[in-house]
């Protein structure tokens, strides 16, 4: 059914059919398609409420994906705290609010206060005291196995080395932009720092790929600082920066949780009150997420440091047009090398120098059979030209060693 001024009732009973179905994306896909201007606070509350029983009920009654859920918890927050005027002396939206802070990871005290101004204004409705009960119950299971200061430890001095790669897939298939230390590979201390922060805010204005526009880019880059700050004045590390879905996601190791939740919790409210976020410290002692998420793949990486070299380039006042670009190969055997060269003559590639170093003491021997080729390309297209070498090569014994070009100007 399509909104339209005169059938107002008639479309919220189909909104409230479509909620007894469990049926959440389909009521979704109505409340979004009121237009702006026609949205009041009972379209803005109806549309908080199915945000919310998607990600804590779901479809179907399937439940979703906290990594899911979470963001449409934080909209359903956003969304009550644009009508907060009109909500905030009724039960119905201290309700809502209770129940987007509690389903979000510890962050249990916000639903408390919403939860009590519920009961004062609904005494006959149970469920608020027992929200009530839920939370407080959380807080103390999770004081209880809250992690002792840790003091004296050897943390060894934190490198950087950041670099941004395009992920196509970091979550349930969703792209991302990530931002990552890639030094912290090398870290030797990582089981001083066993605890995992995660920060996710949500953008207020992100396109339909999920990502925010230039505008907010940069202006939530000042809180990723404010983030970092604190993160730097407990002596822990910022391990990366994943732009996705809709939000940014930071994530450090800490030593312990001590204190974050109030230092962050004080700079958003002081100076970034109107994002809706979330704070977690949990257990990573193998700092699972950066190797299997943060850092980058084989292919990303390559992309990284093709990235690095192209702005090399610039920097050196290139003209940035075409030209043959060199690239170089290592291989086990020249008959491996001078095979994988015929392949690679059918795609337009020609020989430009090889050299046989088995005789050479001072080079690596599993791989003295070096190969230098090029093809005139683009820079636009380097990764998918790295890429399919890389694998190439490795049909033939080989290894991808890098490229270069001679500078236009």
């Amino acid at each position: 059914m399509k909104w339209n001024s005169e059938n107002r009732e008639e479309f919220f009973a189909y909104i409230e059919k479509l909620t007894d179905e469990d049926a959440y994306t389909e009521c979704m896909t109505a409340l979004e398609s009121i237009p702006m201007e026609e949205r009041d606070y009972q379209v803005w509350y109806q549309l908080a409420r199915v945000y919310q029983n998607f990600a804590i009920i779901g479809n179907d009654d399937q439940g979703t994906p906290s990594f899911i859920g979470d963001k449409f918890l934080l909209k359903s927050i956003d969304i009550l705290n644009s009508v907060r005027e009109e909500g905030k002396d009724k039960a119905e939206w201290n309700m809502r609010m209770a129940y987007g802070y509690q389903y979000l990871t510890h962050e249990e005290e916000k639903a408390i206060s919403y939860a009590l101004r519920w009961a004062e204004l609904d005494p006959e409705d149970k469920d608020a005291l027992e929200v009530v009960k839920e939370c407080k119950e959380e807080i103390e299971k999770r004081a209880n196995v809250a992690t002792e200061k840790v003091i004296d430890q050897e943390v060894g001095d934190i490198d950087e080395d950041w670099g941004v790669y395009l992920c196509d897939s970091f979550a349930y298939d969703l792209p991302a932009v990530i931002r990552a230390n890639l030094a912290l590979r090398d870290f030797e201390y990582t089981a001083n720092y066993p605890k995992r922060l995660h920060l996710q805010i949500l953008y207020k204005n992100a396109n339909d790929s999920g990502f925010p526009t230039r505008e907010e880019g940069e202006y939530v880059y000042s809180i990723e600082d404010a983030v970092e700050e604190i993160v730097e004045q407990h002596g822990d590390m910022l391990a990366g920066v994943v732009k996705c879905d809709e939000r940014v996601h930071i994530f450090a190791y800490t030593k312990n949780e001590l204190g974050y939740y109030d230092e962050i919790s004080a700079v958003m409210s002081k100076n970034f009150p109107k994002y809706a976020y979330t704070l977690e410290v949990v257990d990573d002692p193998d700092w699972e997420l950066y190797f299997q998420a943060l850092y980058p793949d084989r292919y990303e990486y390559q992309s990284i440091m093709n990235m690095r070299l192209i702005e090399d380039i610039k920097s050196d006042g290139d003209s940035m047009v075409p030209r043959v670009l060199e690239h170089c190969l290592l291989f086990t055997t020249e008959e491996n090398g001078e095979a994988f060269l015929a392949k690679v003559m059918e795609d337009g590639f020609i020989k430009l120098s090889s050299e046989d170093r088995s005789n050479n003491e001072d080079i690596d021997k599993e791989y003295p059979y070096v190969l230098v080729i090029g093809r005139e390309d683009a820079f636009e297209n380097i990764d998918e030209i790295v890429w399919y070498l890389m694998d190439l090569a490795e049909e033939f014994d080989g290894e991808y060693s890098g490229w270069g070009c001679h500078v236009v100007k």
